[in-house]
């Protein structure tokens, strides 16, 4: 598996005829969120731009994945999984047929999808808000290929350099151990789809945020370091 989800348990269930998507939360589901806390701190700090983390760690958490969050991110053109039901230790959400999108790139899906995760994290920053743990997992397709956002736990209210580059660093870090030439088909898919929503240029700390978050999520280390050796050579 690509990513372990360090805060949940995820299943797949049938509950009165209708498959669902069932997250239990694991024992070490805060410590885990303090870990990555700490992390986005520190990282903020290291590259001179100091952001406050995201408040994720039980309310907030359970605030941000509510029927209220959904709706409000419905509203901004961002669509989520149907909220079945929520308590303090399990998330129950519609499931959706079509996989996580680094999946599907993996499987060969067309690169282009990634436009659409661009401009969904587009609309997120024209709203003042980020996602922050922004990972091609965390985007589903559905049967008309359309992307739907999941896993909405650390979303924040912050407009800052830093949390905009993170939303843009960890999705292309995220996918950034898939080969050439696929690997810059969904970046430039990803950022023209973002460019398309927003005005403002691209965060310039995303690139140096991918290199370093792609360190962490890539599972096949060649070709990430390829693409992080190709993208070198161009910028001489």
């Amino acid at each position: 598996m690509h990513f372990v989800n360090w805060q949940r348990d995820i299943s797949i269930e049938v509950i009165d005829g209708t498959k669902v998507v069932i997250k239990r939360n694991k024992a070490l589901k805060d410590f885990h969120e303090y870990l990555l806390i700490t992390t986005y701190t520190f990282i903020s700090i290291l590259l001179a731009h100091p952001d406050r983390p995201p408040l994720t760690i039980g309310h907030m958490s359970m605030k941000n994945e509510s029927f209220e969050m959904r709706r409000y991110l419905r509203n901004i053109g961002i669509p989520t999984p149907s909220l079945i039901s929520i308590t303090n230790n399990v998330l129950i959400e519609e499931f959706i047929e079509g996989g996580d999108l680094y999946q599907a790139f993996s499987k060969g899906k067309d690169s282009s999808l990634a436009f659409q995760a661009g401009a969904l994290t587009g609309k997120m920053h024209s709203a003042g808000c980020v996602f922050t743990d922004n990972k091609a997992e965390n985007y589903l397709l559905d049967s008309q290929n359309l992307i739907i956002r999941t896993d909405l736990g650390f979303i924040q209210k912050n407009g800052s350099l830093f949390s905009r580059s993170m939303d843009i660093g960890s999705f292309l870090a995220s996918v950034m151990d898939l080969r050439r030439p696929q690997y810059r088909e969904i970046e430039e898919a990803f950022l023209n789809g973002y460019k398309s929503e927003i005005d403002d240029d691209v965060p310039y700390l995303s690139l140096v945020l991918r290199n370093i978050l792609s360190l962490g999520f890539s599972s096949n280390q060649p070709a990430m370091l390829q693409n992080m050796l190709d993208y070198k050579r161009e910028m001489r």
